[in-house]
């Protein structure tokens, strides 16, 4: 059976641009392509719970125009059930600039718009469908008394919740055992414990996980690393999962597939370094498309790439260390 997801989070509008390389600041980069597309990091990890094989409702906002409706109906064409997805008359839909250079680096621009709408009151009011959920999973681009309220009653209830602590603008959310699991990159790893480390160091980022969980408390804390791959961190020890090597075109939503993916994996009753290559493998995937939600791949894709990994180095690679 499926296992049943609940995403809390956002849905923005995109606005793409690829280009040569990143501009300075005051410097204009020209003879870019221009691209439009649906995402949100709330969104992005419904599509990727949803494409990997979950059952999967989605609790958002989006403006009411015709940009918002399609992108409602694109999400019910995936089978997602969006029936506590709002259309706010008073505000925009969120929107993100995306710039991308062409070694698949982005720098990202976000306006909340009509995430803001989404309330602790609206989140009392799903509060039957979360207790219906193998999973739910949370990000920061909401209201963060959302994010509380929601935590508060998956700590009454002893519900899962994997939250992904990104964008990691503001520290203030209360982290402790509600939080089942801990998503974050290696820069949100050492804001949240208020360290310094020296990038690519991967000692440093084990010790940074094993921090992690053992000051709130969760069961499991992933930091993903990019194209070096990811560390995971439970009771049981500290597992380095190195990347797949792709040739990557775009990293957006790159953080949010490994976040549904590995949401599903966990859900299907998979080990979490089962979980986290699955995860690390449509992740992989993700980074050789152009765009957010237009490069999160199917279950049919993630399962093919993994056998086509079969015999190679990466095939099982990992180094414990916890």
């Amino acid at each position: 059976m499926s296992p049943k997801i609940t995403v809390i989070g956002s849905a923005n509008i995109d606005y793409i641009m690829q280009m040569e390389h990143l501009p300075s600041p005051g410097e204009t980069v020209t003879d870019g392509t221009f691209a439009q597309a649906f995402g949100g990091k709330g969104a992005n990890q419904a599509l990727a719970a949803a494409q990997a094989g979950a059952k999967v409702s989605f609790v958002g906002a989006l403006g009411h125009d015709q940009t918002a409706l399609d992108y409602k109906q694109s999400l019910e064409a995936h089978g997602i059930d969006c029936s506590q997805l709002s259309l706010e008359d008073e505000w925009p839909s969120g929107s993100a600039f995306v710039m991308i250079d062409r070694q698949g680096n982005n720098c990202i621009s976000v306006a909340a718009g009509a995430n803001a709408a989404l309330s602790p009151e609206r989140v009392h009011a799903v509060e039957a469908l979360m207790l219906q959920s193998d999973w739910i999973i949370l990000q920061q681009e909401i209201p963060q008394v959302s994010n509380q309220a929601v935590l508060a009653f998956a700590r009454e209830h002893g519900l899962p919740v994997l939250l992904n602590y990104a964008p990691a603008h503001d520290l203030s959310l209360h982290l402790d055992a509600a939080v089942h699991g801990l998503v974050v990159n290696e820069i949100e790893a050492a804001d949240l414990l208020d360290q310094s480390f020296e990038p690519g160091d991967r000692e440093a980022v084990l010790k940074l996980a094993e921090a992690l969980r053992r000051r709130g408390g969760h069961r499991f804390v992933a930091i993903t690393l990019g194209a070096h791959g990811v560390v995971l961190s439970d009771a049981a020890d500290c597992t380095y999962l190195p990347a797949f090597e792709v040739d990557a075109v775009d990293a957006t939503a790159a953080g949010d597939t490994f976040c549904g993916a590995l949401a599903l994996a966990l859900g299907e009753g998979q080990s979490l370094p089962n979980a986290g290559r699955f995860a690390s493998a449509a992740s992989a995937l993700a980074v050789t498309q152009l765009g957010a939600q237009s490069s999160i791949p199917t279950r049919q894709a993630i399962d093919a790439f993994l056998l086509s990994q079969k015999g190679t180095d990466a095939e099982g690679a990992s180094d414990t260390r916890c």
